[in-house]
């Protein structure tokens, strides 16, 4: 059992480092993933590989190509507007959801990851940015008390790794999504439960923007 826990283990760590990867722009979309080289550069086994691999087709980030094994995929502009329209209706009915006033924890909890991304943003840390971001948001939807809703927004939002990498770096990005973290605790400390829906449908533009701006600019449309 230690043996397959350890591997269990290990292919999660690889998932997420690839998703990271995805999301900092190390790696692309098309961009095609070697079992060799990832099993190389991780120090891992094939069947780990393969297992990583999986989970990441899975959950839409990599398809298996005929003539290219897995590659990374690419969103088009109506793609992209499809996943955050769904993002939306999903997180505006988390954000009603959530019963006022938050436990005093909880709050503290969601307070602490936002100054924590602060601090990232601050020190430019981008690994930490983004862990600190997925753990702010995910608290904040778990709040609804709905597992199968709080599952499939996660789901979503591992998806939309592939159009966050397009504005993860840019800082002018990241100054923004900073304040609106701040103005999302605001609304939760307040029981403003329309702000805070508002708020957090208008936290997705951005991304959503700046890489149907880039899809546009590369095909001249």
């Amino acid at each position: 059992m230690g043996a397959i826990s350890a591997s269990i283990g290990r292919v999660q760590e690889v998932v997420k480092e690839l998703e990271e990867d995805i999301v900092l722009g190390r790696i692309y979309p098309r961009e095609r993933l070697v079992e060799e080289q990832l099993a190389e550069r991780f120090n891992i086994k094939r069947h780990v590989v393969r297992q990583a691999l999986l989970e990441l087709e899975t959950s839409g980030l990599v398809v298996r190509s005929a003539g290219k094994g897995v590659v990374v995929v690419e969103y088009s502009a109506e793609e992209v507007d499809e996943l955050y329209t769904l993002r939306g209706m999903l997180e505006t009915e988390a954000a009603r959801m959530i019963p006022y006033p938050v436990d005093d924890n909880e709050m503290a909890k969601i307070e602490a990851l936002s100054l924590k991304y602060a601090e990232a943003v601050e020190r430019l840390d981008m690994q930490m940015v983004i862990r600190a971001n997925k753990q702010f948001h995910e608290t904040i939807y778990a709040l609804c008390n709905n597992r199968f809703l709080t599952m499939t927004i996660n789901r979503m939002a591992q998806r939309s790794n592939l159009v966050r990498f397009s504005s993860s770096t840019d800082a002018a990005h990241l100054v923004r999504a900073r304040d609106e973290h701040f103005a999302i605790v605001t609304a939760l400390k307040s029981s403003n439960r329309d702000e805070l829906a508002a708020l957090c449908v208008a936290h997705l533009q951005p991304s959503r923007k700046h890489y149907v701006e880039r899809i546009r600019r590369i095909k001249g449309i």
